[in-house]
């Protein structure tokens, strides 16, 4: 609801897992046009605005079962590694609604060159958020808490770019718990 997508407006998840912030979008703006229901054409083209990717095959499976069964004919879900690939680099999308992983995976991640020097998960999907907004475009991002605040250098630079390049709109705290009991992390929610 704070990031009110539109009817005509392209929406990512690019860590989308199962797909709820997407299908969420989809519901707000079915809500916000329930005065006068959409035609069929333009409901599908609705669904084709939505685009989600992850690295996980499964989640991939998951999104994709998730769409079909409200009513997506062709959902846009694909297995995309969003850190490390340079494929879609040169998408934009008017909204961003995003929950990426905390934890950075065995092995660590090997960023392409377009990134902030990072190997911080958030940092790196924060950055790529930023990054694939259109001149106009609103994201909501869940970070773990403090990621503005820390005195880090990676931190120090990702603050730099959402505060000079009028990126960050606000940040909003969250209490510890909300995301029990799968993560204890304390958590905020950028918005951009």
């Amino acid at each position: 609801e704070m990031m009110q997508p539109k009817l005509n407006e392209t929406i990512l998840d690019p860590a989308c897992g199962t797909a709820g912030f997407l299908i969420s979008a989809y519901k707000h703006i079915l809500k916000q046009n329930k005065e006068k229901a959409l035609t069929p054409d333009e409901k599908l083209k609705l669904m084709n605005n939505l685009a989600g990717y992850d690295i996980s095959p499964d989640m991939v499976k998951l999104a994709l079962v998730n769409m079909y069964l409200h009513g997506f004919p062709e959902p846009k879900i694909h297995e995309y590694d969003s850190l490390t690939s340079e494929k879609r680099w040169d998408e934009t999308f008017d909204v961003i609604l995003a929950n990426p992983p905390f934890m950075t995976p065995k092995g660590g991640i090997k960023p392409h060159d377009k990134f902030i020097k990072a190997t911080k998960a958030e940092v790196l999907f924060t950055d790529y958020i930023a990054e694939h907004l259109k001149l106009a475009g609103r994201a909501g991002i869940i970070v773990p808490e403090g990621i503005i605040e820390r005195s880090g250098t990676v931190y120090k630079q990702l603050r730099k770019k959402l505060v000079d390049d009028k990126y960050l709109w606000a940040v909003i705290s969250l209490p510890a718990g909300v995301f029990n009991p799968y993560s204890g992390v304390k958590t905020s929610i950028l918005l951009l």
